[in-house]
């Protein structure tokens, strides 16, 4: 990719408050997405805020987090005055319980499940048992935990189940810890179920029922957006045709001749939080998730007019995939997610190759090496990795950020990392020994969330909470310029596979597509069906 340099406005260091977004959240508003599901509310996440937090992208409790404006489609959402401090997002809960089908019947599955989806498994499940206690089957919540001596639950008497006493607005200590009280009649019906016997109408009580009740959970993907929603993943097709980004419940597959929209795929979970397409052009994966509740991996096969239809289920988590990535060759895909592990499989089979568990904590972003043997994995454990994938080990750690690592790419030849993330700088390091620090660049007025190499490795492009995409020299991280025209946070950034166009898109739910060669804009919309495109109606 030639890049001009007449064509860029200087950078320049913004200064401020300090953006931090929380990733497992991703900023969606969409708790929000303002009526795009009736039943939508927020809820507090499942991880507490460490000293930092997440976004495609977390940071420190120093950083501050973005809130979005309370559903108003037609407004625009003001910035919250800097000098305040801005509270983290909650995720979309899942859709309220449905009633009884009868007077004097609860259902497990139906009624009382989504309760404890909502309130409890964030902190009772395999990975995080609070007072080793899991809730993911009925055995096991029928069991209980370690602390008390009561009986957790007894069939046909809520009064003597320490369950109910817990959960009760009295309780000591009260569930969910931290939270809000259930609602009164929530905490009814669970009474009414356990008064009626405690049962459990699902096959088997030892099945993973979180993981069930989502696969038959199908939320309607409104035909028109109310409002616009952060853009955290966005893919050239290898072509330049199209430019898939991320929606609510779907990915959107857009014509980049117009704006037009050419397919939205759905349904999906709730966020999209990557997206890539495969060298060969044959495939289109898709890294999505119900934030502290379910994740998958989904495989997508291409056709000519650069629509999709599925191809395969590569797996799921009990909690969101953020990142997916094709090898060079086409013939591996990995993912890794909140549950820490990464994943790769062999293509067109789906057969899952290796899966490994090296870091502390969540995993934001995942790419190959050039020559398909290695990967290399940013973290909210403050460490970047690299793994190689035919010995199936892990070679080296930089913990040289001290912050949460949103983003990592390999150099085109293979010899570095650049990686980058909450302590604003971007850093080159070797991938061998001990990982030694060669250099770093800085300037950037909040926290990098993605970086994107050019086809011809000269150049990196870096998206940041300081609203702008900006363009280094690979080789020295010097030179920096700007893509202009972004006005919010940028969370997602790529380059076409000829290195002509460069893509982006942030919080405010708009994608720019500019000409690699004088960064002119060539295409500026809304990516959400239904809203104004550069002014004018969005096509269908």
């Amino acid at each position: 990719m030639t890049l001009s340099k007449s064509a860029y406005p200087a950078s320049t260091a913004l200064s401020g408050v300090s953006h931090m977004i929380r990733f497992a959240a991703a900023s969606f508003g969409l708790a929000l997405c303002l009526g795009l599901s009736s039943n939508a509310k927020a809820i507090d996440d499942k991880k507490p805020e460490p000293p930092k937090q997440e976004a495609k992208p977390a940071a420190p409790a120093k950083a501050e987090e973005k809130k979005p404006e309370p559903p108003k489609p037609e407004e625009k959402k003001p910035e919250p005055p800097k000098e305040q401090p801005k509270p983290a997002e909650k995720p979309a809960e899942p859709a309220k319980p449905a009633a009884a089908e009868k007077p004097g019947t609860v259902s497990f599955m139906k009624n009382v499940a989504p309760l404890l989806v909502r309130n409890c498994i964030a902190c009772h499940n395999p990975r995080k048992s609070e007072s080793k206690y899991v809730m993911t089957t009925f055995a096991q919540l029928a069991k209980g935990g370690q602390q008390g001596e009561d009986i957790t639950i007894v069939p046909g008497d809520a009064d003597a189940s320490y369950f109910v006493e817990l959960i009760r607005h009295d309780g000591s200590p009260r569930m969910p810890w931290k939270q809000e009280p259930m609602p009164l009649d929530q905490i009814a019906l669970i009474e009414t179920w356990i008064k009626e016997g405690a049962k459990y109408d699902g096959k088997d009580p030892k099945e993973d029922w979180p993981t069930l009740l989502h696969k038959s959970t199908v939320v309607p993907v409104p035909d028109k957006y109310p409002t616009a929603v952060p853009i955290t993943a966005l893919a050239f097709s290898p072509d330049g045709t199209s430019l898939a980004t991320g929606g609510f419940h779907e990915a959107i597959v857009w014509n980049l001749a117009d704006g037009s929209i050419r397919q939205r795929i759905k349904p999906l979970q709730e966020r999209i939080y990557d997206l890539a397409y495969s060298a060969d052009g044959a495939w289109l994966a898709t890294a999505a998730g119900d934030p502290g509740r379910f994740g998958t991996a989904k495989l997508w096969k291409t056709k000519p007019d650069g629509t999709a239809e599925f191809a395969l289920d590569l797996g799921e988590a009990s909690d969101a995939i953020f990142a997916i990535a094709f090898s060079p060759d086409s013939k591996k895909v990995a993912a890794a997610g909140a549950d820490r592990t990464i994943r790769v499989w062999t293509l067109p089979d789906g057969k899952l190759d290796l899966q490994l568990e090296d870091h502390a904590d969540w995993i934001l972003d995942l790419n190959f090496s050039p020559d398909g043997t290695k990967l290399v994995s940013a973290s909210r454990d403050k460490t970047t990795k690299v793994f190689d994938v035919v010995k199936k080990e892990s070679l080296v750690t930089f913990p040289g950020h001290n912050e949460p690592v949103f983003t990592a790419v390999f150099s085109a030849d293979g010899k570095q990392i650049l990686s980058a993330g909450a302590d604003r700088q971007v850093r080159a390091w070797t991938p061998e020994g001990e990982a030694k620090q060669v250099r770093n660049a800085g300037g950037f007025g909040g926290e990098v969330f993605k970086l994107a190499l050019s086809p011809d490795g000269k150049s990196l492009l870096a998206a940041s909470a300081d609203k702008t995409v900006r363009f280094l020299k690979s080789e020295n991280l010097g030179d920096p310029k700007q893509f202009p025209g972004q006005s919010d946070w940028v969370y997602s950034v790529a380059v076409s596979k000829d290195g002509k166009k460069v893509a982006a898109g942030g919080w405010d739910g708009r994608v720019i597509v500019w000409n690699a060669e004088d960064a002119k804009p060539a295409l500026n919309f809304i990516a959400a069906p239904g809203l104004e495109k550069s002014g004018e109606p969005a096509k269908k």
